[in-house]
């Protein structure tokens, strides 16, 4: 169990890293950027940006599900939960939101980075409280 929270653990932080990075650095960036640059820009950006995280993502998902599986505390259906939120934020939201990016640059832009406080909160809470949990875990083998 250790070596799967452990595993977890690395996966949300890097998660939360990354969309603390996209929502105060790149999304507020797509702001400067002239609309006759920015499709190309847009395009190179889901593009490469998928490469990083879809692999992460679903190293997240695969070992959440196997902490809620196998251990028997709330806190791990919580997490799942949490999870499952992340994943129906990205495709029912943060998707059609760059779509119509995509599509409408200038009259979308801020919405690109409002639509994405709800994914850095959740990723945010996840790892507090996966902090808390390695606490408890650690502290219980320790004894």
């Amino acid at each position: 169990m250790r070596q799967v929270i452990v595993l977890h653990f690395f996966a949300c932080s890097f998660m939360t890293g990354i969309i603390w990075l996209v929502q105060i650095l790149v999304y507020p960036n797509f702001r400067l950027l002239a609309e006759s640059n920015f499709v190309k820009f847009h395009e190179f950006h889901t593009n490469r940006i998928t490469w990083v995280v879809a692999p992460v993502m679903l190293l997240e998902l695969s070992t959440g599900i196997w902490l809620a599986y196998t251990e028997s505390h709330i806190f791990f259906l919580w997490n799942l939960i949490s999870i499952l939120g992340v994943w129906a934020l990205t495709g029912l939201v943060s998707v059609p939101q760059h779509n119509l990016l995509q599509r409408k640059p200038e009259t979308s832009k801020d919405g690109m980075i409002w639509s994405n406080w709800p994914r850095t909160l959740v990723w945010t809470a996840r790892v507090c409280g996966l902090i808390w949990m390695m606490d408890l875990t650690l502290a219980g083998a320790l004894q």
